[in-house]
């Protein structure tokens, strides 16, 4: 009965000993991680707060979905100061957070009900150079003539299928002076439909043209002829940004009084993400749902709060870092908050033509050309909070306790497996001999029968063993 307890006990402790590897292999598994990560950016001069990014992800082993979320509440801590934040994630899985907080927090966390999204330390912003804005006049292939022509578009890029506003200035090449009563003819091509073929520059030089681009390449070709014959030629092409929504806002809004941004998107997605930006920083953003009947495009219009005066940047982008960066599909629109227009002159980039007019009359057109010429810079952002690096230590104690009760079994395993197989060895020694005694073999046969069975059971050890060492390393190498 004991013999054959043991030999069932040694065929039954690899079979233990894998549903034990198993049982820890489940519980060392990683799970699908609900986690957030907010992006931080440099507060602005609005006097708004910070304007930050929350984004929900789902991670299934290295496989990271954005995830809508009904309500996400974000805490932030600032020594004794706590200010709350609620709202939902959309489809990206992203969220424009308004923090009414002076600087930046030092703790932060993501809810979403009872599950914790994100929680830590806020990482400080690191040295973060904004990038110098780029020229504000339009690249040509061609500049000939007495006449210089100069081209600025308003935000700099135009979006195909809206209508886009130029400015053109006429200057002397030899003077550089302004040159009034200039005719600029401008030539009609298929990508480039202006609205007036033909336009004379005012008294500062400058002349004000609409045109509809068409396509993803838009030629520009003007002819210039002053009142004494003299002639130039302007040939470029106008910065495309393919996907772009038309975003218009006022040019001026009154202090007090929240900007309204109007959008109106070519293709058929369903959000609009929007931001207003200063000098200094991200003042505002918000993730805006648009909508349309049938046959029209998608749009909406969205109030932003009350901005200290200043000069700003109304930027829109189809996806969640597309304003951060200014890339394919943004569009800028700057605007000034001002009690008056000669009050928003003062805060112009260009000190020649953000100039006050001397005729207060055109103090409005001096205004347009002024933000034709305020080159927008997107605002850098970092990871301030990531919260994958919390749930990945706790998978990290998950795979530890896994991996211990796996190698665990597998030590026990290989302790009673060596030890039964020792047992039967020496209990087959015993038989061995009583055999020998009993048909009467000398020493030397005893000898040979025994070093046999004792080269069958160590290799039979040795197997097992191997057996054991793999199934070790599997697990260590799964852990």
């Amino acid at each position: 009965m004991t013999a054959r307890f043991e030999r069932a006990l040694m065929a039954a402790t690899p079979m233990v000993a894998m549903a034990t590897v198993a049982l820890g292999l489940r519980v060392g598994a990683g799970s699908t991680v609900r986690a957030a990560i907010v992006y931080g950016a440099p507060a602005s001069g609005a006097g708004t707060g910070l304007a930050w990014q929350v984004v929900a992800f789902d991670d299934d082993h290295g496989i990271r979905e954005p995830v809508s979320l009904p309500d996400v509440e974000l805490v932030a801590r600032a020594g004794e100061h706590e200010v709350r934040w609620h709202g939902p994630t959309n489809e990206d899985g992203a969220a424009e957070a308004l923090l009414p907080v002076a600087g930046p927090p030092t703790h932060l966390e993501v809810r979403a009900g009872s599950r914790v999204l994100a929680e830590g330390e806020v990482t400080a912003s690191p040295p973060l150079a904004r990038d110098p804005p780029a020229s504000s006049w339009a690249r040509f292939s061609r500049r000939d003539g007495d006449v210089v022509l100069d081209v600025a578009v308003l935000g700099q890029r135009v979006a195909t299928g809206f209508p886009a506003s130029i400015w053109l200035r006429a200057t002397d090449r030899v003077t550089h002076g302004p040159l009034a009563g200039v005719a600029v003819e401008l030539e009609q091509d298929s990508s480039f439909i202006p609205d007036e073929p033909r336009v004379t520059t005012d008294a500062r030089g400058w002349a004000h043209v609409t045109a509809m681009p068409v396509g993803h390449a838009v030629a520009m070709v003007m002819h210039a002829t002053a009142a004494t014959g003299r002639t130039g030629e302007w040939a470029g092409g106008l910065f495309v940004s393919p996907g772009a929504a038309q975003l218009t806002v006022a040019e001026r809004v009154a202090p007090g009084q929240g900007p309204v941004l109007d959008i109106v998107v070519p293709t058929m997605r369903t959000t609009a993400y929007v931001e207003v930006d200063d000098a200094r920083g991200r003042a505002w953003a918000a993730a805006v749902p648009v909508k349309g009947a049938a046959g029209e495009n998608p749009r909406a219009s969205v109030q932003v709060p009350p901005l200290a005066p200043g000069l700003y940047w109304a930027l829109e982008a189809g996806d969640p870092t597309g304003t951060s960066q200014l890339g394919a599909g943004s569009v800028a629109r700057p605007f000034f908050v001002a009690a008056s227009d000669e009050a928003a002159l003062a805060f112009g980039t260009d000190r020649e033509a953000c100039a006050a007019p001397a005729d207060p009359r055109d103090a409005g057109r001096a205004v347009s050309i002024c933000l034709a010429l305020a080159a927008a810079t997107p605002v850098p952002r970092w990871t301030a909070l990531e919260g994958f690096s919390m749930h990945r230590a706790l998978d990290a104690q998950k795979r530890a306790r896994g991996l211990a009760i796996g190698l665990g079994a597998i030590l026990l395993a290989v302790v009673l497996e060596g030890l039964l197989l020792l047992k039967a060895a020496a209990a087959s020694r015993a038989r061995l001999r009583a055999a020998a005694d009993a048909e009467g073999d000398d020493d030397e046969g005893k000898s040979r029968r025994l070093v046999g069975r004792g080269w069958t059971v160590g290799i039979a050890l040795l197997v097992a063993m191997m057996g054991f060492a793999l199934m070790a390393a599997f697990l260590a190498r799964v852990g």
